[in-house]
């Protein structure tokens, strides 16, 4: 006889949204095939798995049963845990349509065993997220959860090779990326180890400590992942927490990055505001014939100029622009405005009371935010009190440069003091990785947006030719530094791609012994390293951080 079904259409669970539903849905049919990686990624994003892992959760829905495999209706309360996919046996008879294989279930942790509720809208009855009254954030949560996790499948998978320990410490750092902590980082803990030198003190209070720390990053201490970071006060103090500890976690306020630049100063300063009225004056003579094509020359002319300027991408303003007035036929009226983030589209002329004027046209967006209006901006400080540009991804890659330049003085003073020979070579080459750590970390933050592509300025490099990269050691390739007597264009290389990688650290599987001086590092002094790859040319560079002098990207509307 068949069993009665709960009525789950109209007890569908407020945490997924139809929307949800379907996406899950259709991501199932993909289970099973080729395109599991794929099918499970966007499972886990439409059941918001960023949200609840790690947290309680109430299930009430259908779970196989561990002693028949049958399933049957069950109210858990537990920790919910990871989505994987589990096979469909059509031998057992399920209270809900199986059409595939394979499902993703939601694993479902309690103290006495693990539940597998299969996603689907005729499988689950209600998820409800439960409140947290531990005071701990969520972000501190989700790290303690993964933490976990990771030491339980490096410990039941007796996972001891590099390259997969090294996989699951950069999901921790990729989590931990998610707190922006480019001016450090806060960690408020009830207990910590710090190492000074080579050696490591246990430190437990009562009262929690607060640290301040630099470059954070998770390595392994034993099977477990741990939290390290540089004291900023020490640079040869380096803090370890374990997750379990953490009570809290912020980044460090820090001082406002770049100021806002005048452009009366810089862009439309005299020479701008005479050219400007000249062509508007020229234009007021020329006739209707030759009109459209004339005004296109002159505002040409003027975009021309304001190409010269990257703080010209995105401007703030307050003042009188010129905005159609739907209730007079769209005529351009005054309307005071005090805005920030404005599009500048270019420059253009208006007339408004029978004279021409040179002006800026302005995509704002609307109130709602769910539209957006062109204004006209003429730049003259009569009608424009405040007018600034800020040219945020110039500042983005000036900051990428200085915490190279930081990462690579930390190091360079940690090789040269006597206490590094003195550790074994395990702990010497995992000092110089965290080092590696931070710098890829920097690289991976200015292309999480946009890939980069661009210019990087150096002072020194060492260059081979792709069909040599395997062939020959960066040992045997001379150094070139600029100087003041030769032409520097060559020190400008074109970056299609920045990895990076010390050979020194990673290219010595026949490394014999620790290192007893930074001699034997020629290549890096010990400091983190960058391969530039020039692709057209089939080039790669290596060059040390603290030879970057700029990162610069390659216009957007250049690249096909």
């Amino acid at each position: 006889m068949e069993r009665s079904k709960p009525n789950t259409e109209s007890n569908s669970p407020e945490l997924f949204s139809d929307e949800d539903w379907r996406r899950i849905a259709g991501a199932n049919l993909l289970l099973g095939e080729e395109n599991d990686e794929i099918a499970i990624a966007e499972i886990e994003q439409a059941a918001h798995a960023g949200d609840i892992e790690g947290e309680k959760v109430r299930v009430v829905g259908y779970s196989q049963s561990e002693e028949d495999d049958s399933y049957r209706l069950q109210s858990v309360e537990g920790v919910a845990d990871l989505i994987s996919p589990m096979e469909i046996d059509p031998e057992v008879s399920a209270p809900f349509a199986t059409y595939t294989k394979e499902m993703a279930a939601l694993c479902v942790r309690t103290s006495q065993r693990d539940y597998y509720f299969p996603l689907d809208k005729q499988a689950i009855v209600s998820i409800e997220l439960l409140p947290d009254d531990s005071g701990v954030p969520r972000c501190v949560r989700k790290l303690r959860h993964y933490a976990d996790k990771i030491e339980e499948v490096a410990g039941v998978g007796n996972i001891q090779d590099a390259e997969s320990r090294q996989l699951l410490i950069d999901e921790m750092n990729d989590v931990l990326n998610e707190i922006p902590y480019d001016g450090g980082i806060q960690v408020k803990c009830q207990a910590y180890k710090v190492k000074i030198d080579d050696r490591g003190n246990n430190v437990e209070d009562a009262n929690p400590a607060v640290l301040s720390g630099w470059l954070p990053s998770f390595t392994w201490r034993d099977d477990r992942p741990v939290l390290e970071m540089f004291d900023i006060k020490n640079r040869f103090a380096t803090f370890c927490v374990d997750m379990k500890d953490v009570l809290d976690m912020a980044p460090i306020d820090k001082e406002e990055i770049g100021a806002s630049i005048d452009l009366f100063e810089t862009v439309f300063n005299d020479d701008f505001q005479e050219t400007a009225w000249r062509l508007a004056t020229d234009l007021s003579y020329v006739d209707k014939s030759e009109f459209d094509e004339v005004s296109r020359e002159y505002a040409q002319i003027l975009n021309d100029q304001l190409s010269e300027f990257p703080e010209f991408v995105d401007v703030s303003l307050t003042g009188f622009a010129l905005a159609p007035d739907a209730t007079k036929n769209n005529e351009l009226q005054y309307e005071f405005m005090d805005i920030s983030g404005a599009c500048i589209d270019g420059a253009c002329f208006v007339s408004y009371h029978d004279k021409f004027y040179a002006a800026l046209e302005v995509t704002i967006d609307g109130e709602s935010g769910d539209f957006s209006k062109k204004v006209y901006v003429i730049p003259d400080r009569d009608k424009i009190i405040r007018l600034e540009g800020f040219d945020g991804e110039a500042e983005e890659l000036k900051m990428a440069v200085n915490e190279l330049h930081k990462i690579a003085n930390f190091a360079s003073e940690v090789v040269n003091d006597e206490c590094f020979y003195k550790l074994p070579l395990n702990e010497q080459l995992d000092v110089l990785s965290q080092y590696e750590c931070a710098a890829r970390n920097v690289i991976q933050d200015i292309s999480r947006v946009r890939e980069f592509k661009g210019e990087c300025v150096v002072s020194a490099y060492r260059c081979l030719p792709g069909d040599l990269l395997n062939a020959v050691s960066w040992n045997d390739v001379p150094l070139e530094e600029v100087n003041s007597h030769e032409y520097v264009e060559k020190f400008a290389l074109c970056a299609d791609n920045l990895v990076v990688w010390n050979p020194e650290i990673n290219d010595r599987p026949d490394i014999d012994g620790r290192i007893l001086s930074v001699s034997e590092l020629p290549l890096s002094r010990g400091e983190p390293v960058l391969i530039v790859n020039n692709a057209e040319e089939n080039k790669y560079y290596l060059v040390r951080c603290s030879d970057v002098i700029s990162l610069s990207r390659n216009d957007p509307s250049t690249i096909s």
